[in-house]
C-alpha cells in the first residue's frame, strides 16, 4: 500500500502536467473564438469551444486550479444560449466572451 506522500507525489506531477498543458488548450480556445468571431466557422465551431470550456471547468478544480474552474464554468454559461438556440452571438457579445477568455487565462497564471 502506497503512503500518501507517495500519493501527493503522483498527484502533484499530474498537476504539473495539466498546468503543462493548459497553455496551449487556452490558446486553442483563443484561436477558435477569434475564428468564430469573425464570421469562419459553424454552430459546431461555437459547440466546440462551449465544450472545451465544460472540460476545462470539469478538470481544472480537480487538479487544484478552482479559480481556472470558476472562469471556465463562466464562459460555458456564457454561451449557453447560444449553443442552445444555434444564434451567433453579436460583436458586443463577442467582446464579452472574449473578457471571459482573458478571466480565464489570467486565473491559470504563468505556466
Amino acid at each position: 500500500m502506497r503512503d500518501a506522500d507517495e500519493i501527493a507525489a503522483e498527484l502533484a506531477v499530474l498537476s504539473a502536467e495539466y498546468r503543462a498543458r493548459l497553455a496551449p488548450r487556452l490558446d486553442a480556445l483563443d484561436a477558435l473564438a477569434a475564428q468564430l468571431a469573425s464570421g469562419q466557422g459553424a454552430d459546431a465551431g461555437l459547440q466546440d469551444l462551449h465544450r472545451e470550456l465544460h472540460t476545462i471547468a470539469g478538470s481544472a478544480k480537480t487538479f487544484g486550479l478552482p479559480a481556472v474552474s470558476v472562469a471556465a464554468r463562466a464562459g460555458e454559461r456564457y454561451l449557453e444560449p447560444f449553443c442552445e438556440t444555434g444564434a451567433a452571438p453579436s460583436a458586443a457579445q463577442w467582446s464579452a466572451l472574449f473578457a471571459l477568455l482573458a478571466a480565464l487565462r489570467k486565473s491559470a497564471g504563468p505556466a
